[in-house]
């Protein structure tokens, strides 16, 4: 798969104690071989590394899954949100993805809608219909809320891979595997980064997540407190993931809900880079200077950086990638389970701040690097969408 630069330049390579951090935490290997008949996997047993953890230039191409020959596949995808700019560069990403195999015959998109009984009943009628590959996000609820639907996707033959949102249960049981990145690891970057600006004088903190109890922002949530219970000079005044459902007009109104009620915050975690952009307005529409922010990399952010820099003396800004390639990453793997074919690609991926505008987190670059001038304010600085896929999707 040919990537863009700044796709390679905002993920880094995670240190090794990291990686082994993230396996000694509990993720293991399952299905790492495939089965003994013959080498021909299953939708529950394949030689694709699941769960592995690693980084992506361990990333292979499309063309070394699919065969020049064989059966078509029909793909299905089901998205528990499915309306957000960010769904819709995930599925371009896939759709890009899918166009590297002449053997995938369809690509089929459900939008959950943050609605739970249209996000599982979009799982079931792929799978009744023979859907080959159901890739899904189940970010509609609660992870663990989609499983039933999973489990029979999977008992009626289907490869599902489920990404970007834990689904629970297990890999090899209720569906062959779950890649994304590690929330937790992202969460410990954050707040690691607002440490090493607040210092020893620390802050008041407040964390923005997506849904009601939304398995990404939970994680996320956690990796941030077990970093702040080492540093109590930093102070969370959001005992939970505040809920925006990953959409700048409802972060807006949260932010400026949390500007009523603490007069002092000193530093901003968002999950969702989009939703950053609404924080900011809210700001804007209080009058009130910038603090620190840290959330997923988001075009607007990258781009107005500079700008309101100028007005805003405490404004810093860190990102991670928003990983909107991982779509990509579930397909290739599903794409070597189908055809009993081996992917060694790591199914979760250790992401650190890698956009810094103090330019003090290690491998980072500004924001001024990371802008993609010719693409909208949507769009996310690593995704590896061509410019004309860009373009073709927000125009």
């Amino acid at each position: 798969m040919s990537t863009t630069t700044m796709g390679r330049r905002l993920i880094p390579v995670a240190s090794a104690a990291a990686v082994a951090a993230i396996i000694l935490a509990g993720c293991t290997s399952t299905n790492a071989e495939a089965p003994e008949e013959g080498g021909v996997a299953n939708n529950l047993q394949a030689d694709i590394a699941a769960g592995s953890v690693g980084t992506v230039d361990q990333f292979i191409s499309m063309d070394d899954v699919c065969p020049t020959e064989g059966d078509p596949i029909t793909v299905g995808v089901v998205d528990g949100i499915g309306t957000n700019s960010w769904s819709k560069t995930v599925l371009a990403e896939i759709e890009s993805e899918a166009a590297q195999c002449e053997l995938i015959e369809s690509v089929e998109f459900v939008a959950g809608l943050f609605d739970l009984e249209t996000t599982t009943s979009g799982i079931t009628s792929l799978a009744a219909k023979g859907t080959d590959i159901i890739l899904v996000i189940p970010d509609a609820g609660p992870g663990e809320a989609h499983l039933p639907a999973i489990r029979q996707a999977t008992q009626a033959g289907s490869i599902v891979i489920n990404f970007a949102a834990d689904p629970q249960g297990q890999a090899g049981v209720d569906y062959l595997d779950y890649t994304d990145q590690s929330p937790k690891f992202v969460g410990i970057s954050k707040a690691e980064w607002l440490v090493d600006q607040l210092g020893e004088e620390g802050g008041n903190i407040v964390f923005l997540g997506g849904p009601a109890g939304a398995l990404v922002s939970t994680q996320e949530f956690e990796g941030l407190q077990e970093v702040l219970a080492e540093n109590p000079q930093l102070t969370l005044l959001t005992p939970e993931p505040v809920v925006t459902n990953w959409d700048p007009a409802q972060a807006q109104q949260a932010m400026a809900g949390l500007l009523s009620q603490f007069p002092e915050i000193d530093a901003i975690i968002a999950d969702y880079g989009a939703a950053a952009a609404g924080v900011i307005r809210a700001y804007e529409a209080a009058g009130l200077s910038l603090p620190l922010v840290t959330t997923t990399d988001d075009n607007s952010l990258s781009c107005n950086f500079d700008a309101l820099k100028e007005t805003n003396p405490a404004y810093e800004l860190a990102t991670v990638s928003s990983r909107t390639w991982i779509g990509r990453v579930a397909l290739r793997k599903a794409v070597a389970a189908f055809y009993g074919g081996s992917n060694p690609e790591p199914s979760i991926y250790n992401l650190a701040i890698v956009e810094d505008s103090t330019g003090t987190a290690p491998g980072s670059i500004l924001p001024s690097e990371a802008c993609l001038p010719d693409a909208p304010p949507d769009a996310t600085p690593s995704t590896l969408l061509t410019a004309d896929e860009i373009n073709a999707l927000f125009n």
